[in-house]
């Protein structure tokens, strides 16, 4: 199930836009770029968005991500 970015915390609409220009639209595309340090600085590169603001978005992406396949 495809996750919009709206759904992380701290993300802010600029963002959200800034990444969708870049073609990530769901949380599970930024993850896939994001967790990844290369990737992510490229990201920050493209997208003006500071390296460490992704980083933290990234880990509360993963944590949401493992969230989601958990059975309560």
């Amino acid at each position: 199930m495809a996750a919009s970015l709206d759904k992380l915390f701290g993300m802010t609409e600029e963002a959200i836009e800034l990444l969708n220009n870049e073609g990530i639209d769901t949380i599970e595309q930024f993850y896939e770029v994001a967790k990844h340090v290369d990737s992510r600085n490229e990201l920050a590169e493209k997208t003006g968005i500071e390296a460490f603001k992704l980083e933290e978005w990234s880990s509360t992406a993963g944590n949401y991500l493992l969230m989601m396949d958990c059975e309560w």
